[in-house]
């Protein structure tokens, strides 16, 4: 693929073919833009799948490409979840936070880790 531009639709429907056959419910995809701080990773999911309960190392949004998915977290003010559609862009929060595909869903991962941080 082209290090400057990448077609997220034809892509959407490549990782999704590819995680309806997949036993974890998952495909990945590293994009390469060629920046050395900011990641891209594109992840699609069939229904139930998702990524457990992790933290954020960084600044990080997902947005939605195909399905729904649900973001969920904790703090101090209580339980929180978005449920985040095609179209939808969402900041990550700064807490142990867990997604999961309501349908088999891609989303759009865009991260920056922090100095002491760890990849998202």
């Amino acid at each position: 693929m082209d290090s400057l531009a990448h077609d997220l639709d034809r892509l959407a429907d490549h990782l999704l073919e590819q995680a309806l056959s997949a036993p974890d419910k998952r495909a990945t995809l590293k994009l390469d833009l060629g920046q050395s701080t900011l990641r891209h990773l594109a992840m699609a999911f069939d229904t139930g799948g998702g990524l457990p309960a992790h933290g954020n190392p960084g600044e990080a949004t997902l947005r939605v490409l195909r399905g729904r998915m649900r973001l969920s977290w904790s703090s101090e003010t209580g339980d929180h979840e978005i449920e985040a559609l095609p179209g939808m862009l969402v900041r990550i929060p700064d807490a142990t936070h867990r997604v999961e595909a309501l349908e088999p869903s891609v989303m759009l991962l865009t991260a920056v880790s922090l100095p002491g941080g760890h990849a998202h």
